[in-house]
């Protein structure tokens, strides 16, 4: 015999996609409709919720649902992240001799000491721009719209896209110099 939980489940699994289509935003990149809606299933099954009325068990479904899509989102942005905010931006072409650069999955003092000199090497090249350059970057890295930024820098919206742009570029050249000299040593 199938519980209640289990039929309200079933019943809601259209609401739930479109939930999912519409709420998902960046996560369906990652995961398909059906797998998140299929986490959402497992995560209100696994839980102690008392299944009182129809009207109750909906709303607590949504609030799982929009909790397990916040969640796995954050669980694949942090995953982007990788080793550093800054470290970030240097990953976009795999042309480089950067591409080797992230350690692997692989926990342990030889991961870390590298990330921590990857992180020191990036201040470093961070530190060789010029200051408006630095910005730039630095901006980039927190997540701040082009648009504030030229109105930071005092410049058109296009000038700053070519300032950062190029920014970024001063950024990613200076920290391959200072990968390929350290691995020379």
């Amino acid at each position: 015999m199938r519980s209640k939980l289990e039929l309200l489940l079933d019943r809601e699994r259209a609401a739930l996609h479109a939930l999912v289509a519409r709420e998902g935003g960046g996560l369906l990149r990652f995961e398909s409709v059906e797998d998140v809606v299929q986490g959402i299933a497992i995560r209100a099954l696994s839980s102690d919720f008392e299944y009182v009325d129809d009207v109750r068990a909906v709303a607590w479904l949504r609030v799982v649902a929009k909790r397990h899509i916040v969640d796995r989102l954050d669980y694949w942005r942090a995953l982007r992240r990788g080793s550093g905010r800054v470290l970030r931006l240097t990953w976009t072409d795999s042309s480089h001799a950067t591409e080797a650069l992230p350690a692997d999955r692989k926990r342990g003092p030889a991961t870390f000491a590298e990330h921590r000199e990857l992180v020191e090497l990036a201040t470093k090249a961070l530190n060789s721009l010029p200051e408006r350059d630095r910005n730039l970057v630095l901006w980039t890295s927190e997540g701040v719209d082009l648009r504030e930024q030229a109105r930071r820098i005092g410049v058109e919206y296009s000038a700053c896209q070519r300032a950062a742009h190029r920014a970024r570029e001063r950024f990613r050249r200076a920290f391959e110099l200072l990968v390929a000299s350290l691995r020379r040593e």
